[in-house]
């Protein structure tokens, strides 16, 4: 059983946001953990069908703990519900428009952080797996950096989709979205992926450099040291 990620961990959030107070809230008045148990056997059928009912569970309830509010706010109707969802997939639109420009300029990375970041806007618009084998045929195959290249200077605020600044480093690959320490560095240097979040080399394909000091990714120069 594979753990949640970050698109599944949006899903739970949209359905919290949008049913909790349904359950909780006058009349229907439901107690919490009764509100848990509507919202995972009645809203969040694929995902325990994918990971099972009990972890499903658990995130939501975690979800309800961490955003009390979602259970206080008011009831809104199957209208306001739908206009909600229709936004979420307007933004999804506007990313993968983004995301097919840079395709069509043989620019992978950017086509595929802009994919994860429709699907993170909104994960049951699409099937979004599809997006992703379309950009990978035209991804060249990862090759290693020449290491003689890199030097010591480190990026704190990377590039995400030029020319749009991008936060620090929040996980490493694509796919996989292993998470990273808060504050890890990454080399300057000629990696293959602009960023950490666009690399493909996250089975740990590493390389010490500077006189075997730093031990870095050579896919994107992640400091793995």
């Amino acid at each position: 059983m594979s753990s949640l990620s970050r698109t599944d961990r949006v899903t739970i959030a949209h359905v919290c946001q949008d049913w909790a107070a349904a359950y909780s809230a006058a009349p229907v008045n439901m107690p919490r953990n009764m509100t848990v148990r509507y919202l995972t056997d009645h809203h969040l059928e694929a995902l325990t069908a994918r990971h099972g009912r009990e972890p499903i569970a658990r995130a939501v309830a975690a979800h309800l703990d961490a955003h009390p509010e979602d259970l206080t706010a008011p009831r809104i109707s199957h209208r306001e519900r739908r206009t909600r969802q229709a936004e979420r997939d307007a933004n999804a639109v506007h990313y993968l428009k983004c995301a097919y420009r840079h395709y069509t300029a043989s620019e992978p990375y950017e086509a595929l952080a802009l994919i994860d970041r429709a699907e993170m806007a909104s994960p049951t618009y699409k099937d979004f797996s599809q997006y992703r084998r379309a950009v990978e045929r035209k991804t060249p195959a990862f090759s290693r950096a020449h290491l003689t290249d890199a030097n010591l200077r480190l990026r704190v605020t990377l590039p995400l989709a030029n020319p749009h600044p991008g936060p620090p480093v929040m996980h490493h690959g694509g796919h996989l979205q292993e998470w990273v320490y808060p504050g890890r560095p990454v080399i300057e240097g000629n990696w293959l992926a602009a960023i950490p979040e666009h690399c493909t080399a996250a089975d740990g394909l590493t390389a010490w450099i500077a006189d075997r000091t730093v031990l870095v990714c050579t896919g994107c120069g992640l400091d793995c040291t």
